[in-house]
């Protein structure tokens, strides 16, 4: 029987983890979900996220899922720990936070400062501190909420005066802080680099990369010649999904699941 690796967030910003994942490991078959009927996720409160992430758990066990992505920073920031019990000798699950933010610390020195641009929960959990407190306790972080980063690349608003002044909002406070990396602590916030760094210009970190690093390792993976499988899923409107995805993903059909 097929086996499946399992991606999901909640919308197209966990595909600049997938096209990570398939680049690193082509042969393998991928389910990914997108949660577009309760994007996005930053706003939500714990226990919400939680029951919405359980029941894509379910769906991927389901589908001969064995091991599972979070291409979310939002999920591994507030539901990962209750959900790795939840589903403990289940599924092997990957936390997008905790298994990237070491790397993110690459070339600082102490009392260096590095900013997280994330969703109000992710900064609200002060996971990505707390993970990076834990490799140096001697770097400063300075989180910063991007409500409204989300619905841009969702939308497609990227040109639009207002969802540039936000992110310049944003971004300023970072320049304040003398930050000298920013951590794309979002999957959605890739699809903005190229305005970030046309606002202010340091190094960006995208968790994505060495995610499928991390994963690949994990795996065992050996590289076969084979392409894999790749299905879509999404909880709501699969034809805007399809548009907003074109940046990282070429979607050709996404099916409609409602959970």
């Amino acid at each position: 029987m097929k086996k499946y690796i399992g991606v999901l967030d909640s919308g197209v910003g966990g595909l600049s983890v997938l096209s990570q994942l398939v680049f690193a490991m082509k042969s393998k078959n991928y389910i990914f979900f997108g949660d577009t009927k309760n994007m996005p996720y930053g706003t939500k409160t714990p226990n919400e996220i939680f029951l919405y992430t359980k029941k894509i758990l379910e769906f991927f066990e389901k589908n001969n899922v064995s091991d599972v992505v979070f291409a979310c920073n939002t999920t591994s920031a507030v539901a990962y720990d209750e959900l790795k019990e939840c589903f403990k000798g289940r599924l092997n699950i990957f936390p997008l936070i905790q298994k990237t933010a070491p790397y993110a610390l690459e070339n600082l020195k102490d009392d260096d400062t590095i900013a997280v641009l994330a969703t109000k929960a992710t900064v609200n959990s002060k996971k990505y501190e707390e993970e990076i407190k834990k490799i140096n306790p001697k770097i400063n972080v300075v989180s910063i909420d991007c409500t409204g980063f989300v619905e841009i690349v969702e939308n497609r608003l990227y040109e639009e005066n207002s969802s540039i002044k936000l992110i310049k909002s944003r971004l300023d406070i970072a320049k304040e802080a003398k930050a000298k990396k920013i951590i794309l602590g979002c999957t959605h916030y890739p699809y903005l680099e190229k305005i970030f760094k046309s606002i202010l210009d340091v190094e960006y970190f995208n968790p994505a990369v060495c995610m499928a690093d991390v994963v690949k390792r994990s795996l065992n993976y050996i590289d076969d010649d084979f392409q894999g499988e790749i299905k879509f899923f999404v909880s709501k409107n699969p034809k805007q999904f399809i548009l907003s995805a074109k940046m990282f993903f070429d979607v050709e059909n996404a099916q409609l699941i409602e959970l």
